[in-house]
């Protein structure tokens, strides 16, 4: 993402991969002979969807990363398992119990640890947090609306149509709000787009979906809690960005949350 955000604007960097992703994805749906043609029932929930886990995520975010920087804007954007916990307490479909709310403390807390160094700059320029802030809350209603609206649709089915239907009004904002003359199309960029489109979009978005489905949306949220570490110890390694000890207590807390949620006991 950072990468990619030197070379071409926000929404042409997202209008580049989404609508794509979504093609793909269908392509593997057909291919896997699964139903690609939705009934006319099938389409209010999943518009929704799409609306709030692809268009919402994706603009929202192209905002807030032209606010501030792209490491520490995702790092925002995974708040989102807060979000989660609050909006499905409120909602009355999960309870949070101690052992799920000391994981999000943890996890929540390991977060905090990466964007202490930045604070006041991203206090100063409030911005881009607040659109990747809106970003997050939009994410976590997508999850707890996709956890618990009944899908006739199969999974690759629904997570292709999610992409299309979603990434159009991206494609349309990339038209309307960027330039073409400040796009740098190199073949390491078309590249970098091309396993974009068929990691972190297409394989990704139907992965997510896919544990959303097998777990209470609480503990896939923590999951992904993982995500913003592995970007700092990526960034390392790919950009040369350095490792302090926020980094080494962020990863320290992020994994001990995950690991509470991955070792709860369930009854038979």
């Amino acid at each position: 993402m950072k990468i990619g955000l030197t070379a071409l604007p926000p929404f042409t960097f997202r209008a580049s991969i989404v609508p794509a992703s979504g093609i793909l994805v269908l392509l593997a749906a057909a291919a896997a002979g699964q139903r690609v043609l939705l009934p006319g029932a099938a389409w209010p929930p999943l518009l929704i969807s799409a609306f709030l886990n692809v268009t919402c995520w994706h603009v929202l975010t192209a905002y807030g990363l032209s606010q501030m920087d792209a490491g520490r804007a995702v790092i925002v954007a995974y708040t989102m398992p807060l979000w989660v916990a609050i909006l499905a307490r409120l909602s009355g479909t999960e309870t949070l119990d101690r052992r799920r709310a000391a994981a999000l403390a943890l996890g929540l807390a390991g977060i905090g640890a990466l964007l202490y160094p930045d604070w006041a700059r991203l206090g100063a320029k409030p911005q881009g947090p607040l659109f990747m802030i809106a970003a997050a809350v939009t994410w976590a209603a997508g999850t707890l609306w996709q956890k618990n609206v009944r899908q006739s649709a199969p999974l690759l089915t629904q997570t292709g149509w999610q992409l299309l239907a979603g990434g159009l009004p991206v494609a349309a904002g990339a038209l309307i709000f960027d330039e073409a003359s400040a796009m740098a199309w190199s073949p390491a960029i078309v590249a970098l787009l091309a396993y974009l489109t068929l990691g972190p979009i297409s394989f990704c978005y139907w992965a997510w979906y896919k544990v959303v489905a097998l777990f209470p949306a609480q503990i896939a949220a923590i999951g992904m809690m993982m995500v913003p570490v592995i970007g700092v110890l990526s960034s390392i390694v790919v950009l040369g960005e350095t490792f302090g000890v926020a980094d080494l207590a962020a990863l320290v807390l992020v994994t001990a949350a995950i690991a509470l949620v991955l070792t709860e006991r369930r009854r038979a």
